[in-house]
């Protein structure tokens, strides 16, 4: 926007843009690739501020992931039995078999226990959206130091 104002007219964003998810995201769109979070399911436990729920829920659906209304449990048969694949996740790593992940605010009062079990994974916001701005489902981080 400053440079816009500065030089009086439009510039393009892809000079202002922070790392290469937008322009990983254009290609996928125009690609006609599934969105971000395809094949994930996501629980959001707890309440959060920034972003608040109703944005974690309108980012998690803009990307193609699905909302879960009860929290998946990671010792169930039928949790672990589910089809569904991350398209976006990289093949070898650790979200190419996880698809259902227990959302957190890690600055918000509720500490939920950590999750690492198959198919269900706990992760924070900050990873929700380092993952937006990377256009990549990367590592979950560590949450023993976060939680």
């Amino acid at each position: 926007v400053e440079a816009c104002l500065q030089a009086g007219k439009w510039v393009p964003e892809a000079e202002h843009e922070a790392g290469e998810g937008p322009q990983r995201s254009r290609i996928n769109r125009c690609s006609l690739l599934p969105p971000l979070f395809d094949g994930c399911f996501f629980f959001l436990l707890g309440s959060f501020k920034a972003p608040t729920k109703d944005e974690l829920t309108k980012l998690l659906r803009e990307g193609g992931g699905q909302l879960l209304h009860r929290q998946p449990k990671p010792d169930s048969d039928v949790t672990q039995t589910v089809c569904a694949a991350a398209y976006h996740a990289l093949l070898g790593s650790d979200q190419a078999f996880c698809t259902q992940y227990i959302i957190f605010d890690p600055q918000g009062p509720h500490k939920p226990a950590v999750v690492r079990r198959g198919k269900v994974w706990s992760a924070p916001t900050t990873w929700v959206i380092d993952c937006i701005a990377a256009f990549s489902l990367l590592p979950v981080p560590d949450l023993e130091v976060l939680v």
